[in-house]
């Protein structure tokens, strides 16, 4: 369909002890970054993918600062990524989660093979 496109998103958490998590897709034994297809003329990127993100975490939208945007370009295609973080520091990311089997947190160090699928312009870096 003309005009349609692919948005990407994930939040980082930072819990109680300082170990950073983010929300990632589950694929059998490989993981992706959360996607929605947009529509020109609709709701702009950044708001199509917050909505998306927040069906999956019991988080109030004003809890969610934007920390990053990148563009990745996988497969000829360009996506944007936006990266969002969590105000709240709690004791177990996974509190956070609404009921869903295929969305979980992975810590940053275990996102390596996914980032190698993609094409940076610039990596952004979180520890």
């Amino acid at each position: 369909m003309a005009g349609t496109r692919v948005v990407a998103g994930t939040i980082m958490v930072t819990n109680a002890q300082g170990e950073s998590f983010f929300l990632v897709e589950k694929h059998g034994d490989s993981i992706s970054f959360l996607n929605k297809e947009t529509e020109s003329g609709g709701k702009l990127p950044m708001g199509i993918i917050m909505k998306h993100l927040l069906e999956f975490v019991e988080i109030e939208a004003d809890s969610l600062r934007l920390i990053d945007l990148a563009n990745l370009k996988a497969e000829e295609n360009n996506v944007s990524l936006f990266v969002f973080d969590v105000v709240e520091r709690p004791d177990n990311p996974d509190t956070l989660l609404s009921d869903s089997d295929d969305v979980v947190w992975r810590r940053s160090k275990e996102l390596t093979t996914l980032l190698d699928a993609y094409d940076f312009g610039i990596v952004p870096m979180y520890k």
